[in-house]
């Protein structure tokens, strides 16, 4: 094609279609350039709406109005991204800044606020606000000529290109490594005409590195398992002012036990050091321990973490391993326990004038400690052997000496004390593990008579002294108490003389009646179970029943026995150990009866 036919070409685009040279094209985009702008929307109308929907037109034209809002707003954003508005604010220049950088809890710190006025106006009634993080002390300021009220500094009117710095001095009582946090605005008024309130505010956050308050742990020397353990924990306020109420958490190394692991100082005055006493048990534990300690400051019940304490010291194991056990069936108050103590020298060094005992906080046990009265000189490394202990239990024992009522169990503990190392002769103790054995319930048995009731009132009938001849009537008791775990097949019974008879009446707590036999002149009470009745809130089991005498000519001048042979078994529900006593014969002498005091004797 001619270069006069492609011009032509390109000036009639808008009526001949596209032209398709490069010059053509030119041409019609200078001539026709809002219409070549349209093609590419002629060419979308024309793929994706013309033909597709019934008003095709009028929906192009609106998403085109929606796409122009959205490229709109898109390029108001990216303008105000890279030309920001600036305010009257920002021209006035604030900032704060913390010496030494490296803030101290406990320890003075400075502050200090500059500002500039970089307006074109004065600004007017200023004034500074401030917001410092809790318990902050603070303790001078300068310029002196600016007192601080309520935390608001009234600094007056700054000129245009006007400046200024106000310096703070206080102490932090936060916690350690955790963020802090100072605020202050600044209030003023500008304008010429009318008067305009202005602000500008700033935050400034620090992170306190250390504390003025000091720990230090003491242990001793050496510290061997199985061992009791002595330590103390040393504080100091390094600081010039007084500490509040300190708390120190303690965690344990693993296998240690003590009474507590919280500790509390009521304040600590500047400069001021102490100490803090504790004990504990090291039991199988590994070669290193870590010992940790977390100390607090207390202000109106909120916690101030301050420096943690980790100290790590290293475990030789005890020479002396030591194991138990205990003869279940003798493990019974009143009875004589057998507990056998097993040893093993581990160790490379002799060990000498050794004791072994067994300990315990149970009040069935005599005392704490049981020393076996045997003394071993010496016991080498690799010797190995036994020792068989007895502990004479105490048969029963007060509500007010245990918190434990029912299912009681007694934790023991073997114990060697001896001499060990050479030279020093270190005394050492060394402990077992503890050992839980299920105790056998205790149990009181009462079988007595009453001719009245403990206040007084009359239940037997007939003379008194009873009379050769004539009936007089007792009522006998029969109680059950302090036991602390269940007993199972529970049998009580005993034997009537001749010239006594059962009446029939009875009364029994549970489980009905006394049952006679004539045959054998028994009378018995039976029951299947009976819970535990030590606890102050329990009841005892009580069955009275009434019995009738006539007193032979042979029992003048002493007193007739009213029942014999009382006898009590049972079987303890948890440990299965059989229960038996006895009583002895019950007779018409009753010394603690009101009515029947010295009146026991036949006439």
């Amino acid at each position: 094609m001619s270069l006069n036919k492609e011009i032509r070409k390109g000036i009639a685009c808008d009526s001949v279609g596209h032209p398709h040279s490069i010059v053509g094209r030119a041409i019609c985009l200078s001539v026709h350039p809002g219409k070549m702008m349209l093609f590419p929307f002629l060419r979308w109308f024309e793929n994706r709406y013309d033909g597709k929907y019934k008003h095709a037109k009028m929906i192009f034209a609106v998403d085109l109005f929606l796409v122009g809002i959205a490229l709109t707003l898109a390029g108001v954003a990216l303008f105000a991204w890279l030309n920001p508005f600036k305010t009257f604010a920002d021209n006035i220049s604030f900032e704060a800044n913390v010496a030494p950088r490296a803030t101290v809890i406990g320890a003075p710190s400075s502050l200090t606020i500059r500002f500039r006025n970089g307006t074109t106006e004065e600004l007017r009634h200023a004034r500074l606000h401030l917001k410092f993080p809790s318990h902050f002390i603070l303790q001078e300021f300068s310029p002196d000529n600016h007192p601080v009220v309520d935390n608001v500094i009234d600094i007056g009117t700054i000129p245009v290109g006007g400046d200024g710095s106000i310096r703070f001095k206080g102490i932090m009582l936060g916690s350690v490594h955790e963020q802090q946090n100072f605020e202050a605005e600044l209030t003023f008024i500008h304008g010429t005409e009318t008067e305009i309130p202005g602000t500008k505010t700033y935050q400034y956050s620090f992170t306190p590195t250390s504390s003025k308050l000091v720990l230090a742990l003491q242990l001793p020397k050496q510290l061997m398992a199985f061992q009791d353990v002595a330590g103390t924990i040393s504080y100091e306020n390094t600081s010039d002012i007084d500490f509040p109420e300190i708390t120190i958490s303690a965690t344990w190394p693993e296998g240690f036990t003590s009474s507590t692991n919280q500790f509390r100082v009521p304040s600590v005055k500047a400069h001021a050091k102490g100490i803090i006493p504790f004990t504990g048990h090291l039991g199988d534990v590994k070669q290193e321990t870590i010992w940790t300690f977390d100390p607090s400051f207390v202000f109106d019940k909120e916690q101030y973490k301050q420096d943690e304490l980790k100290h790590t010291a290293t475990v030789v194991p005890a020479p002396l391993r030591l194991s138990h056990s205990i003869d279940k069936s003798s493990l019974q108050p009143g009875s004589t326990a057998t507990i056998r103590i097993d040893y093993e020298e581990i160790g490379t060094t002799p060990v000498s004038n050794v004791t072994f005992g067994v300990e315990s906080l149970s009040p069935f046990f005599p005392s704490l400690e049981v020393i076996s009265p045997t003394v071993f000189k010496t016991i080498k490394p690799g010797e190995r052997g036994s020792v068989d202990l007895h502990v004479q239990l105490r048969s029963s024992i007060k509500q007010s000496e245990t918190t434990v009522f029912e299912n009681i169990s007694v934790d023991t503990k073997a114990v060697a004390h001896y001499s060990f190392g050479e030279g020093s002769e270190q005394q050492v103790t060394s402990k077992g593990s503890i050992v839980t054995t299920a105790l056998t319930t205790p149990l009181v048995f009462e079988s007595f008579a009453r001719y009245s009731t403990a206040s007084g009132d009359q239940i037997g009938r007939g003379p008194l002294p009873p009379k050769v001849g004539k009936p007089t009537s007792y009522w006998i008791f029969w109680n059950v108490n302090g036991t602390t775990n269940s007993i199972e097949n529970v049998s009580i019974s005993g034997v009537l003389p001749e010239n006594v008879e059962f009446t029939g009446k009875q009364s029994a707590s549970q489980n009905g009646g006394v049952s006679y036999d004539p045959g054998t002149r028994t009378i018995s009470w039976k029951a299947d179970k009976l819970s535990p009745t030590f606890s102050p809130t329990s009841k005892i089991v009580g069955i009275a029943f009434e019995l009738e005498i006539i007193p032979t000519a042979e029992q003048i001048g002493i007193s007739p026995v009213l029942l014999k042979n009382t006898t009590f078994t049972a079987s303890d529900s948890v440990t299965g150990a059989i229960l038996t006593r006895t009583r002895p014969d019950t007779t018409t002498f009753l010394p603690n009866d009101v009515l029947a005091k010295n009146k026991g004797q036949a006439q």
